[in-house]
């Protein structure tokens, strides 16, 4: 009997708690904070060493120095911050779905951009396209952003699914699309890891403060994947469980 009583205990205390235990809102501010730092970052590693950002020059790294900008601040930074859009702003559901729905669509659009980027350098360098795991992987990540934006438009905005519909959607739509945003991650990091081998094999000093930089930001942007995450399938709130007496110190 007290067996039985322990584990319902147990488990009131996990559904009030939420999956993981804990509260949403330190890692919403984590995010938040991250996500500047990142699209800071990789700004800095682009015009201060990589020579700027051009959509037409001479020098075509410039035109390539687009990609890894808007693919970061689009798919990384915006798009956590659509995720998360839905704990932290104080306005109504409704308002809430807006902003989710167009911060993705501002994502999409800058992805585009970053992928016509790369495209346009190889092309105008005489490289070969979609060569590389991270281009395979890009590409993919892309188009499944594209079709789950599609799909939560139709589906939950307008003109909108039936309500059963809805209900049985929605945890298949947060679960994709935390799939989708974790691919985009594991694709910056693998664009990272392929740059500077590239920029190392070319004479960048393994040591030297650029290489520092873009293994940093790639560190900050694993940080910021899990914030976004972990902000996600958080509960908004903690709630003590029924029978919870606070101890109170004197």
């Amino acid at each position: 009997m007290v067996g039985r009583g322990l584990d319902r205990r147990r488990e009131e205390t996990k559904e009030m708690a939420g999956p993981i235990g804990v509260a949403a809102a330190p890692f919403t501010y984590a995010s938040h904070v991250l996500g500047v730092a990142a699209a800071v970052l990789v700004l800095v590693w682009c015009i201060n060493f990589r020579g700027g950002l051009a959509f037409e020059a001479a020098n075509k790294n410039l035109i390539f120095n687009l990609h890894p900008v808007f693919m970061l601040i689009g798919f990384i930074t915006i798009g956590g911050e659509a995720i998360i859009s839905y704990k932290v702003l104080p306005w109504s559901k409704e308002v809430k779905k807006l902003i989710h729905l167009v911060l993705h669509a501002i994502a999409i659009g800058l992805g585009v951009l970053g992928i016509w980027a790369a495209f346009k350098f190889h092309n105008d360098s005489g490289i070969a396209n979609l060569y590389s795991l991270h281009s395979w992987v890009g590409l993919g990540t892309i188009i499944l952003y594209g079709i789950q934006w599609i799909y939560g438009f139709v589906t939950f905005y307008y003109p909108g699914a039936a309500a059963g519909l809805r209900s049985s959607s929605l945890p298949w739509h947060v679960l994709f699309g935390l799939f989708v945003y974790i691919l985009g991650v594991a694709t910056a990091e693998l664009g990272f890891l392929e740059k500077l081998t590239f920029l190392q094999n070319s004479g960048l000093a393994k040591y030297g403060s650029e290489a520092f930089l873009v293994n940093f930001t790639a560190l900050v942007v694993i940080l910021l994947g899990a914030s976004v995450v972990i902000s996600a399938i958080a509960p908004a709130k903690v709630h003590e469980p029924k029978g919870y007496v606070r101890i109170e110190q004197s």
